[in-house]
């Protein structure tokens, strides 16, 4: 009975998407239709043979997400059977195996690389899908979250997890990028928050400036952490792009507030919705980054200690490079250090954070100043912590939950060059 339907996903090198499919012969009497999802190269649409079953190649160099969700539409098949980038079947896979039953729609199979366990659909009834879509990929920092968060938030009791060695890897997994994405897979896990309910509250504030395309990847990362913020607050910087219109879909949501205005720049904008933290404490996210799963949890853990004269608590910044494919690279860690005097601030050899500010101390300082400086548009982080230097202390702690985005169209990279005048005025 022909009742399964395989995608194939991110196969990016043609002999290893050329075993993936000879892998299926295992499940052959099974298999109705194999859909390959091309990412990156064109010319994987012309095997070197022709299989034995009906093979689709569909472009995805655009939202998976949404490929899928429309995709997915049109399958008949009672089941879909996901395949992704290295892994083949092996022939522990047979009838028997394959078998979902009607209060488990979802089947996963174990995966261990070191110490991280983590998880991916593996086969899962094609009605199941068609009621329960993928988010977009403009949502998530890179394309495999897109499968741990679908499962994430349909898992609980639909999954049933094979322990047979089923699925086996073409290769070993050594490239550093694609440790880090397992490694913030790993971190959706959901946590038991025990005893940091009652720690001081955390909330998160975004300013937004034409950073359309990222910006949901931003909201995303705050609205999926495994201990929710207290407060997501949004302001729209006068966006001339669409980031207006994108921000509807999140405004009804319960935990985000919305707030739009003409464009003044950031100092502003961030002024502009700081009445509305009520909050203990609030960590200042840009447009185009993204934090770690667990970021409310491990910043919250060190709220508690935290000595009432400090403005501000800082880390590590972990950094990514949006390459030409529009994809992230993983670059390197920066980890900071502690910062004794102004001299050492304004030297710092790169932006101080990520910054979490005491709430009560900058509404105090009547927010981020608004210098004459390029009319306050530019370094207002630099400005905040000058001011708030004068007054408090800072404190730095060794935690990496912060994930930035080098990118041609960030602001702070397009004015590189006004860094040493801007350092000049505040002498």
């Amino acid at each position: 009975m022909k009742d399964i339907h395989v995608l194939c996903i991110n196969y990016n090198i043609r002999s290893d998407l050329r075993k993936a499919l000879s892998s299926l012969n295992y499940i052959l009497p099974r298999v109705n239709k194999v859909t390959v999802f091309d990412s990156h190269y064109p010319y994987l649409s012309s095997p070197d043979s022709s299989p034995p079953f009906d093979i689709d190649y569909i472009n995805a160099r655009q939202d998976l997400g949404i490929t899928l969700n429309t995709y997915i539409e049109a399958i008949e098949s009672e089941y879909v059977l996901f395949l992704f980038t290295y892994e083949l079947l092996t022939s522990a896979v047979n009838g028997n195996t394959l078998t979902l039953k009607d209060d488990k729609p979802i089947m996963t199979v174990y995966h261990e690389s070191k110490d991280l366990y983590y998880q991916f659909p593996f086969m899962v009834k094609t009605s199941f899908l068609k009621d329960s879509p993928f988010v977009l990929e403009r949502e998530v920092p890179f394309r495999e979250i897109i499968f741990h968060l679908w499962l994430l938030k349909n898992g609980e009791s639909n999954v049933v997890t094979l322990k047979e060695n089923v699925i086996e890897k073409i290769r070993k997994i050594s490239n550093i990028t694609t440790k880090e994405k397992l490694s913030f897979a790993y971190k959706l896990k959901k946590s038991s928050p025990g005893s940091i309910l009652s720690a001081p509250t955390l909330s998160v504030m975004i300013s937004n400036f034409n950073m359309e395309k990222f910006l949901s990847t931003a909201i995303q990362s705050c609205i999926t952490q495994t201990v929710p913020f207290d407060q997501i607050v949004i302001v729209d910087d006068g966006s001339t792009d669409n980031s207006s219109k994108l921000l509807e879909k999140w405004k009804n949501h319960p935990n985000i507030q919305c707030f739009f205005k003409s464009n003044e720049g950031k100092a502003k904008a961030l002024n502009y919705i700081l009445p509305f933290i009520t909050s203990d404490f609030v960590l200042e996210l840009d447009s185009d980054d993204w934090l770690d799963p667990d970021a409310v949890l491990l910043i919250k853990d060190k709220l508690w200690t935290l000595p009432p004269n400090i403005a501000v608590l800082y880390g590590n910044w972990r950094y990514w490079n949006q390459n030409s494919a529009a994809e992230v690279e993983f670059l390197k860690v920066r980890h900071g250090k502690s910062v004794n005097s102004r001299e050492e601030l304004l030297s710092y050899p790169f932006p101080l954070g990520p910054r979490i500010y005491r709430t009560s101390i900058l509404k105090e300082e009547k927010g981020f100043p608004i210098i004459d400086f390029e009319q306050g548009r530019l370094y207002e982080d630099i400005a905040i912590l000058v001011q708030l230097f004068k007054s408090y202390g800072f404190f730095y702690d060794d935690f990496t939950i912060y994930n930035v985005r080098k990118h041609n169209d960030n602001i702070t990279k397009k004015n590189h060059s006004k860094w040493n005048d801007f350092r000049k005025f505040l002498k």
